[in-house]
């Protein structure tokens, strides 16, 4: 069995900050341990960022990239205000 926490849907704004760096994105998929961003960016595996989810902020790192997505690993497990915030906001006009 694996150790990752449930992956939920998501389509959630958040910006990703790399230095001074910063690339508008969207959550795709959350969980309390990490998610995947898809948007345009420059992040390579391995790099750290801070991501900013308009009601917190928290610092992650990039296992993998795939063209426009990258998947993170959070550095602090998100509260579970905040996953639920993220998972139930519907896409943003």
């Amino acid at each position: 069995m694996s150790g990752r926490a449930q992956r939920f849907p998501a389509k959630y704004p958040v910006v990703a900050r790399k230095g001074p760096d910063m690339f508008q994105s969207t959550i795709c998929n959350i969980s309390i341990g990490g998610g995947c961003i898809l948007g345009e960016h420059k992040l390579k595996k391995d790099d750290t960022i801070l991501l900013d989810y308009g009601v917190g902020q928290t610092r992650a790192v990039v296992m993998w990239t795939m063209e426009k997505m990258a998947g993170l690993k959070f550095d602090d497990r998100l509260s579970d205000l905040a996953l639920l915030n993220i998972r139930n906001l519907k896409e943003v006009a």
